[in-house]
């Protein structure tokens, strides 16, 4: 997707499939996202990735 080849571009990563869900909903911006993760599996990414 365009979303998981600019996240490799700008940030050196290949996004998980949540992290584009995550990132899809918060560009959206139509409801409020909850993301439960653990420690180190990226959610600051899911969240960086729309800026």
């Amino acid at each position: 997707s365009a979303i998981r080849e600019k996240l490799h571009n700008c940030f050196g990563k290949r996004a998980c499939l949540w992290q584009l869900k995550v990132a899809d909903a918060f560009l959206q911006n139509d409801c409020d996202i909850i993301c439960i993760a653990g420690t180190g599996m990226g959610k600051t990414l899911a969240f960086w990735s729309p800026l």
